[in-house]
């Protein structure tokens, strides 16, 4: 099994850098993991619609179809950390290949992007700055695998 997580939009700040860095390598050390950044799409801002569809075009081209694309949204559904290290062994018993995760960028995610996704979570019902947002999402994902694999990381 292996994981992804996709993020549109740079990391920026030594802060975030350094949190990216330290979580990427923790979440390596139980599973094969890839961080992968992608470009934000500029956008007009009456027309975010155009920017989210080529990002969605961005973001499919790290998931096949055997994959499972799971997606950190608004939309998603809230869950607790033993809840979402569940969520996260049930999408690789069912699907087996990789597990994709993405962070959307300013406008979030395009309808059929939501569509093709095999699952969505909320990190909040807060809405948090990108960079936060990636060290969230990232240190949950380490804290599921540290669940998962019954470290005591999480009590």
């Amino acid at each position: 099994m292996k994981m992804k997580c996709v993020g549109i939009g740079k990391t920026v700040g030594e802060y975030g850098l350094e949190q990216v860095q330290t979580y990427v390598k923790r979440i390596q050390r139980f599973m094969p993991f890839e961080w992968i950044e992608l470009k934000e799409v500029k956008h007009h801002r009456n027309k975010p619609t155009t920017a989210l569809q080529a990002e969605e075009e961005l973001i499919l081209k790290y998931v096949s179809d055997r994959d499972a694309l799971i997606l950190f949204d608004e939309k998603g559904k809230q869950m607790d950390s033993k809840v979402f290290a569940q969520f996260i062994d049930k999408h690789i018993m069912i699907h087996g290949g990789t597990l994709v995760f993405c962070l959307g960028g300013a406008y979030g995610f395009s309808d059929s992007l939501r569509q093709r996704a095999n699952g969505m979570v909320s990190l909040s019902p807060m809405t948090f700055p990108h960079q936060l947002a990636r060290v969230v999402a990232l240190e949950q994902l380490y804290r599921a695998c540290t669940i998962n694999n019954h470290h005591p990381y999480h009590h």
